[in-house]
């Protein structure tokens, strides 16, 4: 079932937060990639019915989810980023919670909130309280809360937002399995967490769709500008002013730098390298701006 978007737009007074966006969204992940105001949260929150559009159109399976209303939500499952959690509640009773807001019977919502702690391999932690909870198990919670009654479309606003790698990983891997039949939207700043998992990536920049592609299509679209050069300290300085630097790695007296440039440099010792998902990024976002 798709979700399609028309001409979407959104403004706040005289600010344009969202810009005749138009998309076909189908089954499986959609990184959702932009700075901050760059319309992200709006696109999720008009999605969601949180906010209502000044224009354009969101449909379900061909009809409009204005028209769908309740039926609609109950396809919906969101994760916001910042969503508080009741400390003294166990997990067990803040999923009882939510699921009491979902409509759910208690014989429905005891069958999801075994299901869904199996999921987030949270089972054993069932009857502890959340306020013992690492931030990685919060977050996994709440990806608990929004799984529960088999949603369709599913929105996740950073969900790997401050946790360690290992966390990341593991929220990384719940998404992958519960991506199958639902359309994602994972909106986040941490790129490397959608590199392997994305169908693919939506670039949102001043309220407005710049790209929307694979991973892959869009590594390659910059695959002759993404260099490493080798330098002496002494010519960091006068690099560094010319060209978009991506990172710098010492050792010993020679400095590694990956940079972004229209071509490669004459006078330096530098070499092509392969693009990934960062470079891209900072490609289009460097700065606030499009760079290059």
């Amino acid at each position: 079932m798709p979700l399609t978007i028309n001409g979407l737009t959104k403004t706040y007074g005289r600010q344009i937060a969202l810009d005749h966006v138009t998309l076909t969204l189908t089954p499986g992940v959609y990184a959702l990639l932009g700075p901050n105001g760059a319309g992200k949260s709006t696109f999720m929150n008009l999605i969601a019915g949180n906010l209502i559009p000044d224009a354009g159109e969101i449909c379900y399976d061909g009809v409009p989810i204005r028209e769908l209303g309740a039926k609609f939500r109950a396809l919906l499952g969101f994760m916001p980023q910042q969503q508080g959690l009741y400390e003294n509640f166990t997990a067990h009773r803040f999923l009882s919670y939510m699921a009491s807001l979902k409509g759910m019977s208690s014989k429905e919502a005891e069958s999801e909130i075994a299901w869904a702690l199996g999921l987030v391999r949270l089972t054993a932690q069932a009857h502890q309280k959340l306020g013992a909870f690492s931030g990685g198990m919060k977050q996994r919670i709440l990806v608990a809360q929004a799984i529960m009654n088999d949603p369709k479309v599913l929105i996740l606003d950073e969900p790997t937002a401050g946790l360690d790698p290992k966390e990341r990983i593991r929220i990384r891997n719940i998404i992958s399995e519960i991506a199958m039949g639902r359309i994602v939207i994972f909106a986040t700043h941490v790129v490397s967490d959608i590199e392997q998992i994305a169908k693919e990536v939506i670039l949102l920049k001043k309220g407005r769709i710049i790209a929307d592609e694979t991973p892959d299509a869009l590594c390659g679209m910059i695959k002759e500008n993404v260099f490493e050069a080798e330098l002496a300290e002494e010519e960091f300085e006068r690099f560094n002013k010319t060209f978009l630097i991506r990172n710098i790695v010492k050792r010993d007296k020679t400095l590694f730098v990956r940079f972004l440039a229209e071509e490669c440099p004459r006078g330096f010792c530098a070499r092509a390298v392969r693009p990934d998902l960062e470079d891209v990024y900072l490609y289009h976002f460097a700065n606030g701006e499009e760079t290059v």
